[in-house]
């Protein structure tokens, strides 16, 4: 058993949530490839394109916009509603998207092979 400090290796959970954590900015990338979305409605998009697998939380939702928008992935720009800020992809963006999804292409069919139990 795992101490407060030592992640539970042994769990389903820890698994899920590392794999959240990369996938929610694969997803991201893919909802605002079509569309410029707001924050709300791009936390239900990534739940909706994951097959609800990323449920992303306002917590986690805009720590990896913020880093997104540092490494120039994606723009933010006011929207319609004066408090709400939309997010665009940019053609930077839409390069590592590209990146992205060409690597999760090649490397589910090698976990599924792999994971059989």
């Amino acid at each position: 058993m795992a101490d407060n400090k030592t992640p539970d290796y042994t769990t389903e959970q820890y698994w899920s949530s590392l794999a959240n954590q990369s996938l929610i900015r694969f997803f991201i990338l893919k909802a605002l490839k079509d569309k410029d979305l707001h924050g709300y409605l791009l936390i239900e998009e990534v739940s909706q394109l994951s097959g609800e697998f990323c449920k992303p939380s306002e917590s986690t939702l805009y720590p990896a916009l913020n880093q997104m928008l540092k490494a120039g992935l994606i723009q933010k720009t006011a929207s319609e509603v004066k408090t709400r800020k939309t997010y665009r992809i940019t053609a930077e963006g839409k390069i590592a998207f590209k990146a992205a999804a060409k690597v999760w292409n090649e490397v589910i069919p090698k976990i599924q092979r792999s994971a059989i139990l």
